[in-house]
């Protein structure tokens, strides 16, 4: 069985800005850039699993099948399906928190044509060429040895497993061209809240849930009144990106109002006052045709 890699790298040109993420196999041979690049980062984690299977949710084009660059997801939510059959995350890139409790952990129900369904190719095994132990010289077998799964990647894998039980309760409403805007919010607010209560056990009493809850519904009827103007060409990518933006940092300033120092780092892995943009700069150049 090969090995995948999550890889992240901070990007230079925006001190607030999240980490890009991507996925590699424990050989090098093949990596996979989820939106941005894939190469110059540094190894959040490894674990054990198919290499051909992580190649077949990457399509097409190493995306994952994340559709819509900020409707459906980032490169946060392509790295974490890829990284499926190693049963591990990005957790730890900057700013990753905050994009999962935006996106979920496996991306977002978008408004059609931003239908973003999760094929795990769960018939695909093995391993590709490439990222078998034999692709390797022995010097780099030699830096690249292998590693158990610590205690948190073991956590890490119990948490995914209830994430993944959410999604696929949720598959037809996910496929469905039908989505209406009350179910795709309650799907992503049942994600949010196992997110909180995971994190923060029993630092998340029956006033701050309430509290999450509304602040997490409030941002999802937010996103709508700017994605439906940009899906129908009533609104420029522009806009659309500076109120992305926008609304992620409002999201922020409102989850830090409603928690304590203690509760924010322990949810989202950063201080209060700390601020992250989930927009890579390169991929919106790119996506959207901007300068």
């Amino acid at each position: 069985m090969g090995t995948l890699i999550a890889m992240a790298y901070p990007t230079k040109l925006f001190a607030n800005q999240a980490d890009h993420t991507y996925v590699k196999c424990g050989t090098g041979g093949k990596a996979w850039g989820c939106w941005g690049g894939k190469t110059g980062g540094t190894e959040l984690r490894r674990g054990t699993g198919s290499t051909k299977r992580a190649n077949c949710i990457a399509k097409p084009n190493e995306k994952a099948g994340i559709k819509c660059y900020l409707i459906n997801g980032v490169c946060h939510q392509a790295a974490n399906r890829i990284l499926l059959p190693a049963g591990i995350t990005v957790r730890g890139a900057r700013g990753y928190s905050i994009s999962e409790a935006l996106f979920g952990t496996y991306g977002r129900v978008g408004i059609w044509p931003c239908k973003s369904p999760f094929d795990k190719c769960a018939s695909t095994t093995g391993d590709l060429p490439e990222c078998t132990e034999a692709a390797l010289s022995a010097r780099a077998a030699k830096a690249a040895p292998l590693r158990a799964l610590s205690s948190g990647d073991k956590l890490d894998w119990h948490y995914i497993n209830g994430v993944l039980q959410i999604y696929d309760e949720a598959t037809p409403m996910i496929k469905s061209q039908a989505t209406t805007a009350a179910q795709a919010s309650a799907f992503h607010l049942k994600l949010f809240m196992y997110m909180a209560e995971f994190h923060l056990g029993p630092m998340l009493d029956k006033t701050l849930a309430k509290r999450l809850k509304q602040v997490r519904n409030d941002t999802e009827k937010a996103r709508l009144k700017i994605e439906k103007p940009f899906a129908v060409n009533e609104a420029g990518a522009a806009d659309f990106v500076e109120a992305f933006d926008r609304l992620t940092l409002d999201f922020q300033d409102e989850m830090a109002n409603a928690m304590t120092a203690e509760q924010y780092l322990t949810l989202f892995d950063l201080k209060p006052d700390e601020r992250v943009v989930l927009t890579d700069r390169n991929i919106v150049a790119k996506v959207f045709k901007l300068k």
